[in-house]
């Protein structure tokens, strides 16, 4: 691993020093945690056409923890080293922010390693088709690298996560679930389905 790759994967720890320089400036936990989720939703939505965008489902589970699905299919060589690392492309992106660079349509875009480095754990499944494969992080670091899913979606993408307890307090967690914050985003995206709401369930896993 060369060290300027270990430079750009450290970039977790900046974020988690300074949120609010990617949040959108959010200053309090509750506000940070509100623009993570709705960056992390908006980026599935995004496709290499620009401006269209793929229907988006988000269930909540209790803990709580965030499940998201679209129809969202990467090609096989997302799933290969990207010729400047051993990582493959997916990994490169969960794990590296380009700030200042232009914007790329491309699944999570650079909110992928915010994703990563605000969460205890985050499960990452994606479908070229005939291949799914899956990745696991936690805080800015890869857990199990990209590898063949048995259960992921055949025909989409899936992405799992939980908020880092250790960074977003009891209070932060309870607002970005609520039925406010929720409501919120199904009104700002017509595309969005809320399937289902923590208080739907009593318990469960979607792991």
């Amino acid at each position: 691993m060369t060290t300027s790759l270990i430079k750009k994967l450290w970039l977790h720890e900046a974020i988690r020093a300074r949120p609010g320089m990617y949040l959108e400036a959010a200053s309090d936990r509750r506000t940070q945690a509100e623009v993570l989720l709705r960056l992390t939703v908006e980026s599935m939505a995004i496709t290499g056409n620009g401006s269209e965008r793929l229907p988006v489902v988000l269930r909540i589970w209790p803990g709580p923890e965030f499940e998201l699905t679209c129809p969202w299919q990467c090609s096989s060589s997302e799933f290969r080293g990207n010729g400047r690392s051993t990582l493959s492309s997916v990994e490169w992106r969960m794990l590296t922010l380009f700030a200042g660079a232009p914007r790329t349509w491309e699944f999570l875009d650079g909110h992928g390693i915010l994703l990563s480095a605000l969460s205890s754990r985050l499960l990452l499944q994606l479908s070229s088709g005939d291949r799914c494969c899956e990745s696991l992080y936690s805080r800015g670091g890869i857990i199990s690298p990209l590898q063949d899913s048995r259960t992921g979606p055949p025909n989409g993408s899936r992405v799992v996560f939980q908020l880092d307890p250790l960074f977003f307090d009891d209070a932060a967690r309870a607002h970005v679930h609520s039925d406010a914050v929720l409501d919120a985003l199904a009104a700002r995206f017509s595309w969005l389905t809320i399937a289902q709401r923590a208080s739907d369930v009593r318990a469960g896993d979607p792991w």
